[in-house]
């Protein structure tokens, strides 16, 4: 995938669910790893810096899901867990779905609501999309995910022309290329669905330099700093869930509140003998430059394709509306 380089930073056409801008501006994922060798997985410092303390949500803001940091959910007493493990596990899984898929296909529906001042849902608008996601690995480790609806980048896609997408790139926290960026504590042995899964409190560290999100306004680069929570199930070391909150704000582009929560749900290939684990669904929250809106992303009918696969993309097909 080629890039082009902004402020210094080299800028990948491709987003992170945590980017949205309104058209015409465009908003991307900065997809750089440091130079130099590969770091470690387990690479948390010893007195790590504290948590940020999550903001008080205003009255008018009850659409939007608990802080992340508003309450810790429960684990299991007594049960001892090492981040270096899970961080291992995790990342090998990860490294997996890089090294063996090049691209999937799936039906993807996406459900927009805006929120009046009141904090007030608005009418849902509904689209469907046929949904493309290429995954590269460059020679210098560099990872690119390159998303298509319809055979197309536009933002007009989008209901009013604000792009939400990157649903399948927020995973990579835990490859080992980015893991190190974070700070990260296993909180215990908590649930999903019923299964048990590791519990992952996860910041963007003050003393790294931020890889993984920004905005990108009027040729102006805004890193986002993120921290989150994850559920990586015991067993198997697949990412389950994720939900991200803001370290920060960004006053300058009035980035106030984004909030999100994926789910991911397992995905069987017989053909080419894979089973990974890809996302199923994304909720967004966001108020950002005065608008205010949830959305939710959902993805079926997935369909794999290995890196030793040739896969023909169809012609372009306008956005569906679904009744």
């Amino acid at each position: 995938m080629s890039g082009r380089t902004t402020e210094g930073i080299a800028v990948f056409a491709f987003l992170l669910s945590c980017l949205f801008e309104p058209f015409p501006s465009f908003a991307q994922n900065l997809g750089v790893p440091s130079k130099g060798a590969e770091p470690d997985a387990s690479s948390t410092p010893a007195n790590p810096i504290a948590p940020s303390l999550s903001p008080a949500r205003k009255p008018n803001e009850s659409w939007i899901p608990e802080d992340i940091d508003s309450a810790v959910p429960p684990v299991s007493p007594g049960v001892a867990c090492s981040m270096a493990a899970v961080l291992e596990g995790a990342g090998k899984r990860i490294k997996e779905l890089v090294q063996n898929v090049d691209r999937f296909t799936a039906t993807e529906v996406l459900e927009h609501q805006d929120v009046y001042p009141s904090g007030r849902m608005g009418r849902a608008e509904t689209v469907k999309f046929d949904y493309l996601v290429s995954i590269s690995q460059e020679r210098d480790g560099l990872l690119g995910v390159d998303e298509l609806r319809n055979r197309s980048h536009s933002l007009d896609l989008f209901p009013n022309h604000i792009a939400t997408t990157g649903t399948p790139s927020v995973v990579l926290i835990f490859h080992p290329r980015y893991a190190s960026d974070f700070w990260m504590q296993c909180e215990g042995l908590g649930e999903w669905h019923g299964q048990p899964a590791w519990q992952v409190r996860f910041e963007q560290r003050a003393d790294r330099p931020g890889h993984i999100c920004a905005f990108v306004v009027n040729g102006s680069t805004y890193i986002v700093k993120l921290r989150g929570r994850a559920w990586i199930l015991a067993d198997s070391f697949q990412v389950a869930r994720l939900e991200t909150d803001l370290k920060e704000s960004i006053p300058e582009i009035r980035l106030r509140l984004s909030h999100q929560s994926i789910e991911y749900r397992p995905v069987n290939s017989p053909a080419l003998n894979l089973h990974l684990w890809l996302p199923s669904s994304t909720e967004l929250y966001l108020d950002f430059q005065g608008h205010r809106f949830y959305r939710k992303h959902s993805f079926t009918d997935f369909k794999i394709f290995s890196v030793d696969t040739q896969y023909q993309i169809s012609n372009p097909k306008e956005g569906r509306t679904v009744k």
